[in-house]
């Protein structure tokens, strides 16, 4: 029998568990799981060239969140009183979870990604992938964590940011530091939605996802599920129904339902239902 083996927390699971449990906390969660025919949507993808399939999903989700920009906001609610605001964000600032060398994962923010062509979008998500290949995780999330203590600071959360600064020195794992690069703050920092595509980074597999983190001040995140094949009915040119083999991508929407509902969401799954059924649209992308 192998003996028991006790690990702590690295910079990059404190930051995961501080943002996730004052999400848990605070929001009421919602979650509806869209199961999407993409069957001639894949067909049409596929005679595109340069493209990945994780960069024209992502332009998808983008074109959704443009006809529903509600989900792209975040929530400022004081519970005691009952009171709060909500700002719809000029910008689409992507959190998006990716893969590390090490098997764990972290997430980056692809900034400003609602005003970029399909070719652009591609070359930003390979620059930051390679950029997060070669980094130093640890030491970047350090130094993001010292500027985000000293903004909680000028905002008075004098709490927050001893808590903050004790974690950071108690039960560090210094043995897996390397010699990277640091990323910058504007990779790492808060963006206006997350989308997580899991299926990325698992594939061949079966099943979706059942829910997800709300990460406040954010009142929305998406994840895309891992793209399969399933018998279902659908219509022919002539417009009578017939079974076959389809691809279904499976599209989990959880949001803040302070903030949103789902008269507010069902834009958002519209507008994607329209491009999977006429998916020529993408060539003007």
């Amino acid at each position: 029998m192998k003996a028991e083996k006790t690990t702590y927390f690295n910079i990059r699971k404190k930051v995961i568990a501080s943002v996730t449990q004052e999400g848990w906390k605070d929001i009421p969660h919602v979650s509806y799981v869209y199961e999407a025919d993409v069957t001639k949507f894949y067909e049409e993808f596929k005679q595109l060239a340069n493209i990945s399939f994780n960069t024209i999903l992502l332009r998808v989700i983008v074109e959704g969140i443009k006809s529903a920009p509600q989900m792209n906001a975040e929530i400022r609610y004081n519970t005691f009183l009952l009171s709060g605001r909500i700002t719809i964000k000029e910008k689409i600032n992507i959190n998006m979870p990716v893969l590390l060398p090490s098997g764990e994962m972290i997430t980056v923010n692809l900034r400003d990604i609602g005003t970029k062509p399909l070719a652009a979008m591609e070359k930003q998500i390979a620059e930051m992938m390679e950029q997060v290949r070669t980094s130093d995780m640890e030491r970047s999330l350090l130094r993001v964590g010292l500027k985000d203590s000293l903004r909680n600071l000028r905002k008075g959360k004098i709490r927050k940011v001893i808590g903050r600064s004790l974690g950071a020195v108690l039960y560090s794992d210094n043995s897996q530091r390397s010699k990277g690069v640091i990323l910058n703050r504007e990779m790492l920092d808060q963006g206006t939605i997350t989308v997580s595509n899991l299926g990325a980074a698992i594939k061949g597999t079966q099943g979706r996802i059942g829910l997800l983190d709300v990460i406040p001040p954010q009142v929305c995140v998406i994840g895309i599920g891992v793209l399969q094949e399933k018998p279902g009915v659908y219509q022919m040119k002539d417009k009578k129904s017939a079974i076959g083999i389809r691809k279904i991508l499976p599209i989990t929407i959880a949001f803040d339902h302070r903030a949103l509902d789902f008269g507010e969401v069902a834009p958002f799954i519209n507008r994607l239902e329209e491009i999977f059924q006429n998916p020529k649209s993408m060539r003007t992308w």
